[in-house]
């Protein structure tokens, strides 16, 4: 790709970056915005940056943000939304492929929100100025690799329960048919047998979450509890990152185990390939089936 046209495409998708963050990007301009993704290592790193920024920020805010203030954000937001929108409207014709839905952006309220995304801004220009000049990156600081792991394994298992508690229909039925999505998640996707415990293998389908893929596969156990089981990349998503689970040692092996949103949450890995499992039963109990599920 030319570097001409690289610039046009990060133009056109600048403004879809922050609602593709936020999760409330249209599914049909996901795909066309990941598949930039994966050519374009500077609008990579925003992604990665802002997700970091909003991992920081839920950890460190705990106050409310007053009332007399919220009151005058809110004004704002709207005349801000309200001008974008005009703007957008009168630059649509100009802009090769956008839709108006693109144009939407959402505004985080509170100072520490602010400062965090000029420090994003300007970690990005520097990058540019750097790659302009032919000067080398210096290594990322571990902390922030830290960060940005975290923010990876929370949108992981935010979107693992999302799909638990609103499941999709499966892509296929037959177990036969799961290594056609090695190459979409990078590792061999298997079906787990649980053995001993009793399981009904529902289904499965390879779920995008934003910039990275899983398999997922859809189980029922014994009594007709759901279990929904997510097969990644462990070196790309690290499961000893994830910030909402606690790790225990069970059976000489390391599990991380949560509750998100009222649902029983474990994760693990073995031989570079990460698990994470949904259910509604007990914490003790997922934990034996991510244990089986490796086996």
């Amino acid at each position: 790709m030319s570097a001409a046209r690289q610039m046009d495409d990060c133009a056109r998708l600048d403004l879809a970056l922050t609602a593709y963050v936020d999760g409330e990007l249209d599914p049909a301009h996901v795909v066309d915005l990941e598949g930039h993704l994966r050519q374009c290592s500077g609008c990579f790193e925003r992604v990665m940056l802002a997700r970091a920024s909003r991992v920081s920020l839920r950890r460190t805010t705990s106050r409310c943000c007053p009332n007399a203030l919220r009151a005058r954000l809110t004004t704002t937001i709207a005349g801000e939304r309200a001008r974008e929108a005009a703007a957008a409207v009168a630059g649509a014709a100009s802009v090769s492929g956008m839709q108006p839905q693109l144009i939407q952006k959402r505004y985080v309220a509170g100072f520490a929100a602010a400062a965090s995304v000029a420090f994003a801004l300007a970690g990005y220009q520097q990058h540019r100025v750097r790659a302009e000049a032919g000067v080398a990156e210096l290594p990322v600081a571990p902390m922030q690799n830290d960060v940005m792991a975290a923010a990876s394994v929370e949108s992981l298992l935010n979107d693992l329960v999302t799909q638990h508690a609103q499941p999709l229909p499966p892509e296929t039925t037959n177990p036969e048919d799961l290594p056609r999505f090695d190459p979409f998640v990078g590792v061999p996707v298997r079906r787990p047998q649980f053995q001993p415990f009793p399981v009904d293998f529902k289904g499965a389908r390879v779920h995008t979450m934003r910039d990275r893929r899983a398999a997922l596969l859809q189980y029922t156990v014994q009594g007709g509890h759901r279990v929904t089981v997510y097969l990644f990349n462990s070196q790309v998503v690290p499961v000893q990152k994830a910030p909402v689970l606690r790790p225990r040692i069970v059976h000489e092996r390391p599990v991380y185990v949560g509750r998100i949103s009222g649902y029983s949450v474990v994760a693990a890995e073995r031989s570079g390939v990460g698990y994470a499992l949904a259910t509604d039963l007990s914490d003790e109990e997922s934990t034996q089936l991510v244990l089986a599920a490796m086996q």
